[in-house]
């Protein structure tokens, strides 16, 4: 069980935490406000928003890997932060965020 733990804590440990609660914030503001009408308005295209996620965060990753100089091996860590980030904003932050800031039923 310990040694479990210990694969575990080093996996946590080597993905890019400054990566996955941007992206998180990044994603949720895009998403959320009225941002998606600017973009019907200026595209005419409406896209649903698993795809604007994904879009979000290939370009993303991709700035981030210019812009902090990274290497080719490093790319394997973006993409499990990226792919991290989906599940951790999916299953818990999008809930608890719910939850949170739910509004009561209009009666």
């Amino acid at each position: 069980m310990i040694e479990i733990l210990a694969h575990i804590s080093n996996y946590l440990n080597s993905l890019d935490w400054a990566y996955i609660l941007t992206f998180i914030v990044i994603a949720y503001g895009l998403n959320h406000y009225r941002s998606t009408n600017f973009f019907y308005e200026v595209f005419k295209l409406k896209i649903a928003t698993r795809y604007r996620v994904l879009i979000i965060g290939i370009i993303y990753g991709v700035a981030l890997f210019f812009l902090r100089g990274y290497q080719i091996k490093m790319i394997e860590c973006l993409l499990q932060s990226f792919a991290f980030a989906l599940v951790f904003h999916k299953l818990l932050l999008e809930k608890f965020l719910n939850k949170l800031f739910q509004t009561k039923p209009k009666e």
